[in-house]
């Protein structure tokens, strides 16, 4: 397969991510047999996607953002007409809990959050919720806006809500989901939030599930595939930084937004098994086990991927 994955970076720290993403993606490719061309561009700290860049990103198959607080991802998003963000934060199946909620209380949610109050962008946020809960068998909760918005919601969750799916959207007021976040933090499943909600929300729920570098973001219901991990510190030195995220969201890009399994497996196999062995960088290290810096994490995941990626391809 040809295609060309474009990587976005706005800072040093963000410099590095893509350098680890360029690496890590060319070793699955090698792997796999594909051809990638990983395209690597600066974006300046401002609210604008320069014209040469959204011009290479319209031409890519994906698009991997080094930090989901780039000035700019809101433009772009907007520029590839996506609709609605989902933030992924469930990870107690990757590593030991880091939850804030408290010990074996790990944040167990899907936030999806509409990037517009555009009524076809609300209809398509809420078809796409139900869809996810259908497919990971999760309750969904809805915070319904009040005001002009009201009842655009309210005939997108409905018409959402007539698909069949398995759970109805049980509402839930905006004050009242921060509190359910510590105090039920497993009972979360999809949480369906219209543009303003979702913005207030989704930066709690990171800070809150305690290891915001292994989490991530996904732009859907655009021309292409847009992944960025949660954001880390801007001052961060390169060996401080967090991959994991980073990694996951390439997981996500190669098995949802190009449809390459395999490749995909190949990552989340190569990242569990350096997970399981106990390899973590210093935010989420084990007790008592000496942290790795993240070109040592990228060492061992480059390992993996060609070892699964033989194991793989000999299936």
């Amino acid at each position: 397969m040809h295609a060309k994955i474009v990587l976005l970076y706005e800072n040093e720290a963000g410099k590095a991510l893509c350098d680890t993403a360029s690496r890590i993606i060319a070793e699955a490719a090698v792997s796999f047999g594909h051809t990638f061309t990983l395209p690597v561009r600066r974006c300046p700290a401002q609210d604008t996607v320069p014209d040469d860049v959204l011009e290479l990103c319209a031409q890519s198959q994906g698009i991997i953002a080094a930090s989901a607080d780039m000035c700019c991802l809101p433009d772009l998003a907007a520029e590839l007409l996506c609709t609605c963000r989902v933030r992924e934060l469930r990870y107690a199946h990757l590593i030991q809990n880091r939850s804030l909620t408290g010990e074996n209380r790990p944040l167990n949610t899907l936030l999806i959050q509409a990037l517009s109050a555009d009524a076809d962008a609300l209809r398509d946020t809420a078809r796409r919720a139900y869809a996810i809960s259908a497919e990971e068998n999760l309750p969904i909760l809805q915070t319904p806006p009040a005001g002009k918005l009201a009842q655009d919601w309210k005939a997108a969750v409905g018409a959402a809500d007539s698909l069949r799916a398995p759970f109805h959207a049980r509402e839930i007021a905006l004050a009242d989901v921060i509190p359910m976040m510590i105090n039920q933090p497993q009972r979360l499943g999809v949480l369906l939030c219209p543009p303003y909600a979702g913005a207030i929300l989704a930066p709690a729920a990171g800070a809150l599930c305690g290891a915001p570098g292994i989490n991530y973001d996904i732009y859907l219901g655009g021309e292409c595939p847009l992944c960025a991990p949660l954001e880390q510190n801007d001052n961060a030195l390169r060996d401080q930084l967090n991959p994991f995220g980073l990694l996951r969201a390439i997981e996500h890009l190669l098995r949802e937004g190009m449809h390459l399994e395999r490749e995909a497996a190949c990552i989340e196999a190569s990242m569990r098994n350096v997970l399981q062995a106990g390899w973590r960088t210093g935010d989420i290290a084990l007790p008592d086990t000496p942290p790795l810096q993240m070109n040592g994490i990228t060492e061992l995941i480059c390992e993996q991927i060609e070892v699964a990626g033989e194991w793989i391809t000999h299936e």
